[in-house]
């Protein structure tokens, strides 16, 4: 299926909303005609002022409109209009051809009917004295300003709301799509780079949304609707108008083919800065240990300097085009004023309708400038707008099955069948046809050097990644044909690096539900040990953590951990390196607690301390993916094996 262009993306998210939309643009489309009827109002004033109050105003009838009337059926009209003095000329060129004139063919079809409205206005207006026709012009004017300002405040909340009701949605599923990604995209992609797709991108596709296209709606009609008026006006000096139009559009589109380009870079760029400034502030004590300021300082000015000159060539090449536009724009004039001044000495054109002529396209020309920047924005939100849905277009986690399977309560066994993984894009296995059948209840620890395969071995229980080949089942469903919520309620998970969030130890706890009553809190707060160092806190369990629950000890981190898992209350526990990090004191209030949580669950325990896991009803032990031993403590000792070499390594002493 071919893809859909970018542009064409977003519009879909602006079109759920577009009831609203067409609103919006109505209002625009009312603001640019009653900006086009305010300007057309000034030319009763620039006639009457070019006359010196001495003619009063009137609508020019060319001599083809004159020989019309005089034909048809608005004869007598015509004749009562000539009666005036200003019409002197006129009634004698047309007494002399009138006879000669009786046998043609009269005025008809639109430029006929169009003659006739202008007679019928003159009629009228030359009833009146020429100030006081136009103190009744300027007064017309001011209810047209004050419509044109509804019809603007309007457009912009319409139009506005629109877009960002749009984005809205763009953030929201970029979220959405964010936190269901498979763990490896964490992994393999930078955090500033994360930020930088849902916070710079975004916004600047809210930006063009948002803001931008609504003036590009209303800079559209303004055109469109004035270019009428520049018609009805005289089309002869629109065509002289336009005539460099041609020589602008074709250095204007190589501009914007650049514009995408340095956009695009400064994404990225915006993107990098994001991620070192994330990595300097999470890795300063690291930085400040190892005197390495002015490294990172190198480092930075590299990522800045790129970002300044791609930001440079962008802004340089965003100007280029409307200045394109303006110096066409001065050449046009130039010819307008030498024409338009030789029209009016030869009597076809009069200085009123000149004047307003000029300007109306001096009125357009800011929106034609604009709509060529629209361009450069199009270039720039289709870079961004790439980013962000190539984002978006990534493969979820993964699928529920169409035909879930559910079990009430673990009752017989956790089975890995012949299970082999190696992680995407890569061909290293690291875990290889592993069979392994671990009892309801039991606890299994996980011994082994780093990169043994222990931690994949659990995370394949829950599904942050699936087998490559083989199985994994829990009671004889294959987990497989679970859907992830089901499956990840009935697992716990307690690390060695606890994430907490920066809000109150209450909201740590209970995380994510509000169903949860203050003594249910205590009572899970209690059996983890820790209580009693939340009361001495300066809100107890209000008090909000900081980032990453800087204000506690690593001991308070991870009793704080446990009693969410106790909360949970998982049928099957996962503690990875959870106590080998900590003192000794903590060690051992952190054990307690942990002894409680395992209590009648089964539990996968990985630990580098062999004296945490002596009690563990199996043990196994881990080498290159492999399984390669398995007992308990006591059996595994006698063997003499691995096992026994780790133990007498780390108890030598």
């Amino acid at each position: 299926m071919k893809e859909k262009p970018i542009f064409s993306r977003l519009l879909a998210y602006v079109f759920k909303y577009k009831k609203r939309f067409y609103t919006g643009v109505l209002f625009a489309f009312l603001l640019s005609l009653f900006n086009a009827l305010s300007l057309a109002a000034l030319k009763p004033v620039f006639d009457v002022l070019g006359s010196g109050f001495e003619k009063p105003f009137q609508i020019h009838l060319s001599n083809p409109e004159f020989r019309g009337l005089a034909t048809g059926d608005k004869s007598a009209q015509l004749q009562e209009l000539m009666k005036h003095s200003m019409y002197d000329d006129k009634r004698e060129w047309l007494n002399g051809k009138i006879e000669r004139l009786q046998d043609r063919e009269q005025g008809s079809g639109l430029s006929g009917f169009y003659s006739k409205i202008k007679l019928i206005m003159n009629l009228f207006f030359i009833e009146y004295e020429p100030f006081d026709l136009m103190v009744m012009v300027a007064l017309l004017i001011l209810p047209l300003y004050f419509f044109k300002l509804l019809a603007s405040l309007a457009s912009v909340y319409f139009i506005s709301t629109t877009g960002l009701l749009a984005v809205r949605d763009v953030r929201k599923d970029l979220y959405d799509k964010m936190i269901t990604l498979p763990i490896h995209h964490f992994v393999q992609e930078k955090t500033g780079e994360w930020i930088s797709k849902v916070v710079n991108d975004v916004k600047l596709l809210s930006d063009t949304i948002a803001n931008d296209l609504r003036v590009s709606i209303t800079n559209f009609f303004i055109v469109f609707t004035h270019l009428i008026l520049l018609i009805l006006i005289n089309y002869k000096l629109l065509l002289i108008s336009i005539i460099g139009v041609p020589l602008v559009i074709y250095p204007i589109n190589l501009i914007a083919r650049k514009i995408r380009k340095y956009t695009k870079r400064e994404q990225t760029g915006t993107g990098d800065l994001s991620s070192h400034l994330h990595e300097m502030i999470s890795g300063i004590r690291v930085i400040r240990a190892f005197g390495m300021e002015d490294f990172e300082k190198s480092r930075f000015y590299k990522i800045n300097h790129t970002l300044y000159k791609n930001v440079a060539k962008f802004r340089l090449l965003k100007t280029v085009g409307p200045s394109l536009i303006e110096f066409a724009s001065s050449g046009i004039m130039v010819g307008l004023i030498i024409y338009g001044g030789y029209l009016i000495t030869q009597g076809k054109f009069t200085s009123g309708n000149f004047f307003t002529f000029l300007v109306t396209l001096m009125v357009i020309l800011n929106p034609i400038k604009q709509l060529a920047n629209w361009y450069n924005l199009y270039s720039r939100i289709t870079a961004a707008g790439e980013r962000v849905f190539n984002l978006a277009d990534q493969m979820s986690e993964i699928d529920d099955p169409e035909e879930p399977k559910y079990i009430k309560k673990l009752k017989k066994s956790v089975k890995y069948q012949d299970v082999t993984f190696n992680y995407p894009n890569t061909k290293t296995k690291v875990l290889k046809k592993l069979s392994i059948e671990i009892p309801q209840g039991s606890t299994i620890a996980l011994v082994g050097a780093s990169g043994a395969g222990k931690s994949t071995f659990v995370d394949l229980l829950s599904r942050f990644y699936d087998p490559t080949s083989g199985s994994i089942s829990i009671d004889d469903i294959d987990i497989r044909q679970m859907p992830l919520k089901h499956l990840r309620e009935k697992i716990g998970i307690v690390t060695q690096e606890i994430f907490l969030f920066n809000t109150t130890l209450r909201e740590n706890i209970a995380y994510g539900r509000d169903d949860i009553s203050e003594e249910v809190i205590i009572k899970k707060s209690k059996m983890a040990y820790a209580h009693e160092f939340i009361q001495k806190l300066p809100e107890g369990y209000d008090t909000v953590i900081g980032e990453r629950g800087m204000i506690l000890s690593g001991g308070q981190r991870q009793r704080i951990s446990i009693a969410r898992a106790l909360l949970k209350n998982p049928e099957i526990l996962i503690l990875d390196e959870a106590t080998s990090a900590l003192d000794t004191e903590s060690e051992r209030l952190v054990q307690k607690a942990l002894e409680r949580l395992m209590a009648n669950r089964t539990t996968f325990v990985i630990a580098h301390r062999l004296s945490t896991i002596y009690k563990a009803d199996l043990i196994l032990v881990f080498d290159n993916g492999k399984i390669i031993e398995q007992g308990t403590h006591k059996s595994l000792l006698k063997n003499k094996g691995t096992y026994k070499k780790l133990y007498d390594l780390q108890f030598q002493g």
